[in-house]
Order: C-alpha cells, then structure tokens, then sequence
C-alpha cells in the first residue's frame, strides 16, 4: 500500500493506532479455547462455520446483535450460479465465462478477477451444498438487471432466513456453538505476528439510538478466547454506519435510506484495520433502484422489483416516459433516478415502476399481497386511474405502453436494449389488467470496500503480506465486486469464500495439533 493510502486508512480510525504484538502480555488467562471463531452469523459466517465443523474443528461463532443472521436474514435471498439445474430444466445456456464478464461490467472492471472466477466456478456446488444441509428452493428461475440470461434462484420464500436458519440448524447440530450479544473488541498475537486469540465482550447491548458513536458503548463482560487455527470475520458491510460513510464518500448524504439492519457498521472493519489489515475499494459504496420512500428498510418493494423490473416499466412521473433500461444494472438504475428525481424547488417526484398482471406473477401471490397490505404497492383496473393517482400526465403514459407493447411482441426495444423474455409462454405486454404500481428511490444497500483477501480468504496487511491466523469473507471484504455489485451475486460470494475460510482456518488447528 502506498503510504498516502497508508495514511489515509489510519484518518479513518481517527486516534486509534496499531496494537503491538505484545499489547496484552504473556499472562492472558484465556477464559476458553476454540480451534476457530467465526465472527457474524450471515451467509459467510454460517457457511464458515458448517465447513469448520466438517473438518473436524472446535468451532465458536458470535454475533454482537441480539438476533442471528445480519443483512442476510432479511436479505431477499436471490443466488445466482451458473449451470444450475433449474437452467438446464428451462433450456438456458450460460457459462462461467459470460458470469464473470456480467459481473466485471457491472464492477466496472474495477474487481479482483481471481476472487471473481473462484465464485463463477464454485457457486454452482455451493448452492448443491446448501441442499445437504437442509435448505429447500423454490422451483423459479429468474433474470436480475445486468445478467445476460436467467440464472437466479430463491429458497422456498424470498428470504435469506430461509438459507441461514437451516445452515445455523446444521452446525449446532453438529456441535457447534453459536452466541448472540457478543463483539469483537480486538486480536491477541504471538511474538510472530500471528493470530492466537481474540479480546470479546459477552452480553454486549447493542445501542439502538443511531445517534450515539458505537465506539462510546462499553457493555458486557471482558472474556479472552484462545485461537488454535483461524479467525475468520464474516462481519458484513458497514452501509448503516452513516458516519463511516461519510468519511469514504461524502456524496452518500445521511438522508438517503438504508436497507440494512442498524448493526451493519464500519466496527469490526476497524478492529482489523487497527491491526494492520489492508483496505480496498472502500469509496465504493452501492444503492439498491429498487427501494419505495413508502416504507422503511429493506421492505417489499425489492421483492416485487423483480418482475417489475423484468416485465414492466420504470417512469419519470412528470412525464410518463421510461427514462432507462429497467434492468440494466443496479449502479446505472440508481444514477438514473437520481439525475431525474429532484425539482428544482428541492422537491422530489420519485419515478412509478409498472408491471401488469402477468408481470406480476413473477414472484408469489404472497409477496404480493404483503406489498398491498403495506400500502407500498397499488392496484388500478385501468391505467387512466393509475395515472391519476400518481398525477403521471395520460397522454405521455399512453404512449409509453403502447410503445413498449410493440416492443415486447416485436422482442427489440427500440429505446433503452432492454431483454424480452416471456413468462410461462406469455409476453408481458403491459395490457391485461390489473395493474400493479409502487414508487422508487435508490437506498443505500451494499458496500464493496473491505479487507483484501485472496483466493484462499487470507486477510493481507498493508505490506502485502498474509496476516497469519485472520481469515475472512462476504461484505467484509472488498475487491469481488468492484464499483458495484451485480444483483443475486452477494450469496455465492459469501458461500463460497465463507466455505474456504473456514476450511482454512479449521487446517491451521490442523497443523497446531501436528506440531
């Protein structure tokens, strides 16, 4: 690492410096020890875990949150490999090669290709990994922005509970131990630099008051935990942490909303940079085009999207004309509406994404429903009425729909290169009623900066070296996913690095054990 960039990670811990190797002496009394500790219960984290104990070690994971699973339990669980077996039933070709151009173009060319072939390769046997431990799909197969084919999938409901619970089931099944109210304060190295144990505070009380600078919150009990192989940080992102946000872009403002769980901060991420870890692409901040200004979080509104985007229309409400290519990728949906969404009084028109009811039978009559019950998503017999309701000028509407009716029978539009596809031998032309609506504003949603790693989910130091012992995996990390993420993309990620992580660290207990 350059040493202005050097500089530049340490600004961001404010006065925080590096932890000597000896920082807390040779008389720790280790209160209890661990082959490996995994840090976070997420997609990652589970995934760490399972593997952990597959290979036989004496696995710990933690979480500083009251509840299990992060972003990924309220994650809408979408997993896009390739080769599946829901696209060779539907006849879709794909190959890793065209996945990883997908995911470069998305990133900008910005990503790390070695970690991005490691997940086009193994997500496929990923997803078949998470069948053995009891995770159950859906049998639906479908097309995110910025895919060139159909090659997402979903558990039973669109949650990622549905992928975390089963593989939290399966580890304490097999005799791994999982706490809640537990965080990260720091690491215990030996004389070499390497990672031996870990400095936590038990019955930790996350402070809900996004207010307060978690650095403030001194809760819980002081425990050492000994380390004979690895620790690996399945911590996520920092998307919450409007502060830290602020210090890497100043240009995502506090009063954007955020889908994640108020405990996705920078606080972990910052245990590792006091401890020397390198940083990538932490500027790289991404928005999700598909949340509502009617309802807070995460919500129902990026469920639907996903037909909504595939089968439907995105419109300038001032004018009633489509002004972007509904599923082009996420980066470039988002800097689209927030170039056309501001007055010039300040006010804000949020752009009305349509689909009709066809489109909308792209995700389950439930989540539908749930949309509906929430006042987020409208239903209108005619478009007249629709375009009433949201004041989008008639005529301008009109001619929006029937232009991309043509377009849909004809397979081309003509106006953004959008993809047809039908649905069920139908093409959702945006004629038969009724007709399902909701209102877009982009949300702060994924953070690609994190910790360097490589492809053996090894943490590099800022000389570019392997710190031996640190492990990680997921939205801690940066360089997979570059500018911005490609949708569906984040699972297979946190799977398969999450799979390899703990694999690693469960051998370095391996090789203790030898010696």
């Amino acid at each position: 690492m350059r040493r202005r960039d050097f500089l530049n990670t340490l600004a961001l811990l404010g006065s925080a410096s590096l932890v000597p190797l000896d920082a807390f002496g040779d008389e720790i009394r280790w209160d209890e020890e661990w082959d490996v500790l995994v840090v976070g219960s997420g997609f990652a984290g589970c995934a760490a875990t399972c593997q952990a104990i597959e290979e036989g070690a004496k696995t710990l994971m933690i979480d500083k949150m009251p509840v299990l699973g992060g972003n990924s339990a309220i994650n809408g669980g979408a997993f896009a490999v390739v080769n599946s077996s829901f696209q060779k039933a539907r006849g879709v070709k794909d190959s890793y090669e065209l996945y990883v151009k997908d995911i470069l173009k998305a990133g900008l060319n910005l990503n790390r290709l070695d970690l991005v072939e490691v997940i086009a390769k193994n997500g496929n046997d990923a997803y078949e990994w998470t069948l053995q431990k009891g995770v159950y799909y859906r049998d639906a197969l479908g097309q995110f922005g910025g895919h060139s084919v159909p090659r997402t999938i979903w558990p039973e409901i669109n949650s990622g509970g549905k992928i975390t619970i089963p593989l939290q089931e399966y580890a304490m099944k097999h005799g791994a131990i999982i706490r809640t109210r537990v965080i990260l304060d720091d690491f215990i190295k030996d004389d070499g630099g390497k990672i031996i144990g870990a400095k936590v505070r038990e019955n930790y009380d996350f402070d809900f008051d996004k207010s307060k600078d978690e650095a403030d919150n001194k809760s819980g009990d002081v425990k050492f935990y000994k380390i004979n192989g690895g620790i690996v940080m399945a911590t996520g992102g920092f998307a919450y942490d409007i502060k830290f946000r602020q210090e890497v872009d100043k240009t995502i403002t506090p009063d954007l909303g955020c889908t994640n769980h108020y405990g996705a901060t920078a606080q972990a991420l910052k245990v590792m940079m006091k401890n020397g870890a390198q940083t990538v692409d932490l500027k790289w901040i991404q928005l999700g085009p598909w949340g509502s200004p009617d309802e807070d979080g995460f919500g129902i509104a990026p469920v639907f999207a996903i037909p909504a985007f595939s089968y439907g229309v995105m419109v300038d409400a001032r004018t009633g004309k489509r002004f972007v290519n509904e599923l082009a990728d996420r980066k470039i949906r988002s800097d689209a509406i927030l170039k056309i969404h501001k007055n010039p009084d300040g006010s804000l028109t949020h752009p009305v994404v349509i689909c009709d009811s066809i489109g909308a039978m792209g995700t389950t009559k439930a989540n539908v429903q749930r949309g509906v019950d929430k006042g987020v998503i409208k239903v209108f017999d005619n478009i007249n009425n629709l375009a009433k309701f949201y004041g989008i000028p008639y005529e301008g509407l009109k001619k929006t729909i029937d232009d991309y009716t043509k377009y849909a029978h004809n397979g081309k539009d003509e106006e953004f290169e959008k993809p047809f596809f039908k649905f069920k031998d139908i093409v959702p032309d945006l004629t038969k009623p009724p007709f399902y609506a909701w209102r877009a504003i982009p949300k702060v949603h994924h953070t690609m900066g994190g910790v360097k790693i490589d492809v053996e989910a090894r943490v590099y130091n800022t000389d570019d070296k392997p710190i031996a012992g640190l492990f990680a995996a997921g939205e801690a990390v940066g360089g997979p996913h570059g500018a911005s993420r490609l949708g569906s993309c984040a699972i297979p990620d946190c799977i398969v690095f999450g799979r390899i992580a703990g694999k690693n660290a469960a051998n370095l207990a391996k090789k203790e054990k030898k010696c």
